[in-house]
């Protein structure tokens, strides 16, 4: 004797829109946003902070003045 069960298929329907889950992604796509722009703001004034220093410090990071140069005069995106 055999026992066959029976299973219940449901069926997925369309995704119903949420505010909530709107305003999460919203909220979360923002701060990610603002995120991005705190970190290259930090990447920039790095890069000018690196162009002020002097040949015996840049000698002790080990780069040279037109490396220097170079990475300071990148733009802010960059």
């Amino acid at each position: 004797m055999s026992i066959v069960s029976t299973a219940r298929v449901s069926h997925a329907s369309a995704p119903s829109f949420s505010f909530g889950r709107a305003v999460a992604l919203l909220a979360g796509t923002v701060v990610v946003g603002i995120e991005k722009i705190m970190t290259r703001s930090e990447l920039a004034r790095s890069r000018h902070q690196l162009a002020q220093l002097d040949e015996r410090l840049l000698r002790d990071i080990g780069i040279d003045r037109a490396t220097a140069r170079f990475e300071a005069g990148k733009s802010f995106w960059s």
